[in-house]
């Protein structure tokens, strides 16, 4: 299967790695964080169905899945038998179910 990247996703990624980079001055961090991050994702291509229906957790109508990847949520559809969309990239510690809906 095909990953592609919502542009919120990518953004996600971009400010968690700004923020350890710049704010918490770890750049080493920020590259291993964004490293697993994108590793683990890659993994869905082959095993889609790996991380947890949000469904199955809170009551919502939603067919949107997610990956648990160090304190990072990656939050994912599977589009069709070829594609996976990767819809966003939160810390698990902020309220994402009000960034999500």
């Amino acid at each position: 299967m095909r990953i592609l990247y919502k542009r919120a996703a990518l953004l996600d990624l971009q400010r968690t790695q700004d923020y350890i980079a710049n704010t918490l001055k770890n750049k080493s961090a920020a590259k291993k964080l964004v490293a697993s991050v994108l590793q683990a994702a890659s993994l869905l291509s082959d095993h889609p169905m790996m991380g947890a229906a949000l469904n199955s957790r809170y009551d919502v109508d939603s067919d949107i899945r997610f990956l648990v990847v160090s304190k990072q949520l990656v939050f994912y559809q599977i589009v069709d038998d070829s594609l996976i969309s990767v819809v966003r990239i939160l810390d698990g510690r902020q309220d994402y179910m009000s960034i999500l809906f």
